[in-house]
């Protein structure tokens, strides 16, 4: 069934404009005439429904140029993809070289999907993020201390802090992965800020901070913790 789909799918697609291939749960979408680097591809599992609108954005992001020589290096798209209503499918990672493309930063800043490869402890992996994204056992506190920190220096600013006094879920975390992770991310994922303009009830002068939100990946139709 899901090889009579997918064909009828590629034929669709094919009379929209685009080449199509679909090998190894990976889709490989470019514009029919296009150079062949304006390839864009993302991972999908066999049974999930694709839709033609979402492709297509997939295709158009990665034949972008600029007349002063800007081009779309790379594009490929998490497996949250779907349409966007700005013309750029939701889900749409693209690197760039000398041009920066505003409709693809979008809403959801900072906004991802992470893989992870879980083995031999595959069914205890899932049941603790089961927890800590659905049913609210995840634990992140920390210290005003640590708070303060965070809206005054950003992530790194966090991280230090933390490495004083470590509570919560963090003290069985591997900070120095943490801080490995970080120094790989652009200005470590963050800016300064300015701590004096934070409600009082976000950073309170002393005492504990449990922030719901603090280290999920959002909310709505993105799993908000």
């Amino acid at each position: 069934m899901q090889s009579k789909n997918l064909n009828r799918l590629l034929r669709a697609l094919a009379r929209q404009g685009l080449d199509v291939t679909y090998n190894n749960h990976t889709y490989a979408v470019r514009l029919k005439n296009s150079a062949a680097e304006s390839t864009a591809t993302v991972l999908l599992p066999d049974n999930l429904p694709v839709e033609a609108k979402a492709l297509k954005q997939l295709a158009n992001l990665a034949n972008v140029r600029h007349p002063a020589g800007g081009r779309v290096n790379k594009c490929c798209a998490t497996p949250d993809f779907h349409p966007g209503d700005g013309g750029v499918a939701i889900g749409s990672v693209v690197e760039t070289k000398a041009m920066l493309i505003p409709a693809a930063v979008g809403t959801d800043i900072n906004c991802g999907m992470r893989l992870h490869v879980a083995m031999a402890k595959r069914d205890q992996f899932i049941e603790l993020m089961k927890g800590n994204y659905f049913f609210g056992t995840r634990d992140v506190t920390m210290s005003a201390k640590t708070a303060q920190a965070l809206f005054q220096y950003g992530i790194p600013g966090w991280l230090d802090t933390m490495l004083d006094a470590a509570m919560g879920d963090i003290i069985y975390s591997d900070i120095n992965q943490l801080a490995t992770e970080i120094d790989r991310v652009y200005l470590g994922g963050s800016l300064n800020g300015a701590v004096q303009w934070v409600p009082e009830k976000w950073v309170p002068k002393d005492g504990l901070v449990r922030d719901g939100g603090l280290a999920t990946i959002g909310g709505g139709n993105q799993f908000k913790s």
